[in-house]
């Protein structure tokens, strides 16, 4: 019984959540959900028709802003081609917003043509960067989701490297169940697993606060709101023998994210 129970965690965690969002390429000319503004750079094609052309961009401060008519959360943005001297940088407004696993995900790369390098990006330094070298390549495309709810805009800018592509943005989208592998370090819930109520502990104060509980496949079962304190007393209710993802999130702050597992 232990055996089956393990190869349904994995079965599930492989599930691609992100069929359910809607994909807006950078190519689009409606203007009724985003409105792209694009600096330096130029569209290019290099034989990946799903996404040609892309926004081509490189380290010579190229950059798209990304514009929602409505506030998304957790919205997600497309790249293809990154190589280890490509690099680019994420902000929101004014201010940097460091890309790194508390902070956002990104998908398992789909391979568009040849591409024999077997990584596709990282992040590093606080940016996302090619984890191929230029001698292997990298012709795939990968979605990163930002950890932020709320979100009017945010850009995208190359930093370094010969060039990599734009894509687009995917909105209404679930948070990536892959959240497992990068587990929060401001979130302990105990006990966990538990039978009737754990106990949320935060790493620090919140104020106004939400947390939100998904199930495997992305979908939101439950949200508490307005939270202030340092910890949070959660009842079992409704919720299944399972596992599922707690997220905490504040307006403009990353989104930190934990593992929850409910028995009978």
């Amino acid at each position: 019984m232990k055996t089956r129970f393990l190869f349904l965690i994995v079965y599930f965690a492989g599930i691609n959540v992100y069929s359910q969002c809607h994909y807006i390429p950078s190519t689009s000319t409606t203007m009724d959900t985003v409105i792209y503004t694009f600096t330096g750079g130029t569209f290019a094609s290099y034989g990946c028709l799903p996404i040609d052309p892309t926004f081509w961009l490189d380290g010579y401060g190229d950059a798209v802003t990304v514009e929602f008519l409505n506030p998304q959360d957790y919205p997600v943005f497309r790249v293809w081609g990154m190589n280890d001297d490509d690099s680019a940088a994420v902000s929101i407004g004014a201010d940097n917003y460091p890309m790194n696993y508390s902070s956002a995900i990104y998908e398992p790369k789909v391979v568009c043509g040849v591409s024999p390098g077997p990584d596709g990006i990282i992040f590093a330094n606080g940016r996302i960067v090619g984890a191929n070298s230029n001698m292997l390549g990298n012709y795939s495309y990968q979605d990163v989701q930002l950890f932020l709810t709320g979100v009017n805009a945010f850009t995208v800018t190359g930093v370094s490297g010969a060039g990599w592509g734009f894509a687009g943005v995917l909105v209404e989208c679930p948070v990536f169940t892959a959240l497992s592998e990068h587990p929060s370090q401001n979130i302990r819930i105990m006990p966990n697993p538990f039978h009737t109520m754990a106990t949320v502990h935060f790493g620090a104060p919140v104020a106004n606060a939400e947390v939100c509980i998904y199930d495997m496949h992305g979908k939101l079962l439950r949200k508490i709101s307005q939270i202030t304190g340092d910890r949070l007393e959660l009842e079992k209710d409704d919720l299944q023998t399972g596992i599922y993802f707690m997220t905490l999130s504040q307006v403009n702050n990353p989104m930190n994210v934990e593992k929850l597992m409910v028995l009978e």
